[in-house]
C-alpha cells in the first residue's frame, strides 16, 4: 500500500511539473506577444516623430496583417515595415518571408500606390545580424530596384 502512494506521489510530482511547464510555455508565448506589440507601438511612434503617418496594420489586422506590421506614409514616400523584437538575430528565412509579403502586398494594391516610392523596412531591436542575411541582402538588392532596408533600432527599455 505505502508503495502505491509514492508511486501515485511520484506521477502527481510529474503531472504538475509538465503542465506546470506547459502554462510557463503559454505564458512566455503571451509575453512574446505583448513584447512584439510593444516593439511595433515603438517603432510606430519612433516613425510619427519623423513626421510619417503610419497604418498600424499588425495591431488592426492582427493575425491578417499579410506580414506587414506597419505601413507608414510621408509625401510621395510608402514603407512596407516589419518589426522584429526577438532575443536572437533574425534568419534569412524572415527576410524571404517578408519580401514576398511585400510583393503581394504591391500587387494587390497597385492601384493605391502607382505614384508612390516603396520602401522595404525589415526592423529589428536584435544587434547582431546573421551571416545567411547578410549574404541574401546583398545579393538580393544587386538584383531589385526597390531595395531591403535591414534597420536596427534598439528600444530604450
Amino acid at each position: 500500500m505505502q508503495e502505491i502512494k509514492q508511486e501515485n506521489q511520484v506521477k502527481t510530482n510529474q503531472e504538475k511539473r509538465v503542465f506546470g511547464l506547459a502554462k510557463s510555455r503559454k505564458d512566455n508565448k503571451e509575453s512574446n506577444y505583448q513584447k512584439g506589440r510593444k516593439y511595433e507601438l515603438y517603432i510606430k511612434n519612433f516613425f510619427e516623430n519623423k513626421e510619417y503617418k503610419v497604418y498600424p496594420k499588425g495591431y488592426i489586422e492582427k493575425r491578417k496583417d499579410g506580414g506587414i506590421d506597419l505601413i507608414a506614409y510621408k509625401n510621395n514616400e510608402m514603407a512596407l515595415i516589419q518589426c522584429k523584437n526577438w532575443t536572437n538575430p533574425p534568419k534569412q528565412k524572415e527576410l524571404k518571408v517578408f519580401v514576398i509579403n511585400c510583393d503581394l502586398y504591391i500587387n494587390q494594391n497597385k492601384d493605391k500606390i502607382k505614384d508612390k516610392t516603396i520602401r522595404k523596412l525589415f526592423i529589428t531591436s536584435n544587434s547582431k545580424q546573421d551571416y545567411g542575411v547578410k549574404c541574401f541582402l546583398e545579393e538580393y538588392n544587386k538584383q531589385n530596384d526597390i531595395k531591403i532596408e535591414y534597420i536596427i533600432i534598439n528600444t530604450e527599455d
